[in-house]
């Protein structure tokens, strides 16, 4: 129940970073705030202050921002009677405080350590596990440390994730143990190296992590430097998954997990350390920026599009098409969620 609390408590603050970014915006920019909600309605707790009403609601899966006039032309203060410019920076308020967030969470983590690449480290760690592969049927997780490997008289400690392959490749149809460090422990799995010369012995990606310090006030700039490498390789990422969802590669799919999924993935972090927990939440926020730059309809980015258009064009998208495409948007985004905390039941359950 504590991990539950604190995972909600971090996706919480996540949240309203995000909202806090289009509230201040708009309130910069003297656009009436009606409404600064965290979660969504059924509301446990409202407050007015001045001309807004802050509420804490039960659905705690987003928030919102409203604005006065979002869907009333005849007001002439009302955010759709602003300009676009306007309209524009609010949107993309809530990405710029996620970013300015994940930045700060990193810099501050520079200072107690951050778990980062080291090629002078001898830590072989599981940055990733492919769908269906060895290691997942194995119960192995992602941050699992392999410490050595056991195979009636053999015994092979890892160093060096560079030859992990190397050595398995000597195993593949042959159970061998596993001893592995998970959240500070030692424990030993049984797996048998796929048989398949085609395929991973393991079915994971492994790298070196340490934890790695930098002094103040240099922990400002690697922290620039480490968000921008973030940002720039879930890009990349993002771009590769839908690459690969076009070509019909549906395994992808496996890869995208909702509220259920990203809650085990947060107790992998969490029973690591404060350092690591840090860190998750740093890409977490990364990974909002992006998710809600994506041109969806009913996302920032959506809504982005829209004003952009009216920035460029001088006119303005009829309301009832705008409302119309961000309800279709919505209902879809909706729909996905559904079918995304499915797989995650079915996988955690049935797998």
């Amino acid at each position: 129940m504590e991990s539950i609390l604190i995972f909600l408590f971090s996706l919480g603050i996540l949240i309203f970073f995000h909202e806090l970014g289009h509230f201040l915006i708009a309130k910069k920019l003297k656009v009436p705030v009606e409404e600064f909600a965290i979660g969504f309605p059924p509301s446990l707790l409202r407050k007015k202050i001045g001309e807004t009403i802050y509420s804490f609601n039960l659905i705690f899966l987003g928030g919102y921002v409203r604005l006065r006039g979002e869907n009333n032309l005849n007001d002439p203060d009302g955010f759709l009677n602003k300009p676009a410019w306007i309209k524009i920076a609010i949107v993309l308020g809530g990405v710029f405080f996620n970013l300015i967030l994940a930045y700060f969470l990193i810099s501050f983590g520079y200072l107690i350590g951050l778990p980062e690449y080291s090629p002078q480290s001898q830590n072989v760690v599981i940055l990733r596990i492919m769908p269906q592969g060895i290691a997942e049927k194995a119960s192995l997780r992602m941050l699992d440390r392999l410490v050595y490997l056991k195979f009636d008289k053999d015994m092979i400690y890892f160093t060096d994730p560079t030859k992990v392959r190397e050595i398995f490749e000597n195993y593949r149809g042959k159970e061998v143990i596993l001893g592995i460090e998970r959240a500070k422990k030692m424990i030993e799995i049984k797996v048998t190296p796929e048989i398949n010369k085609n395929l991973s012995p393991l079915g994971v990606y492994l790298g070196s992590l340490d934890l790695i310090k930098y002094k103040f006030p240099s922990n400002f700039y690697f922290g620039l430097i480490k968000t921008k490498d973030l940002f720039v390789n879930m890009i990349i990422g993002m771009k590769d998954f839908f690459i690969k969802l076009f070509e019909g590669k549906k395994e992808v799919l496996s890869e995208v997990v909702g509220p259920l999924g990203m809650f085990d993935i947060y107790n992998q972090f969490r029973l690591l350390g404060f350092n690591y927990l840090i860190y998750f939440l740093a890409i977490v926020s990364v990974n909002l920026v992006i998710l809600n730059l994506l041109p969806i309809p009913a996302l920032d980015g959506g809504r982005f599009i829209f004003y952009l258009y009216e920035l460029l064009s001088g006119k303005k998208l009829p309301l009832r098409i705008e409302n119309l495409v961000n309800t279709i948007g919505f209902i879809f985004l909706l729909i996905l969620m559904i079918l995304i905390t499915i797989k995650d039941l079915s996988y955690k359950f049935f797998k």
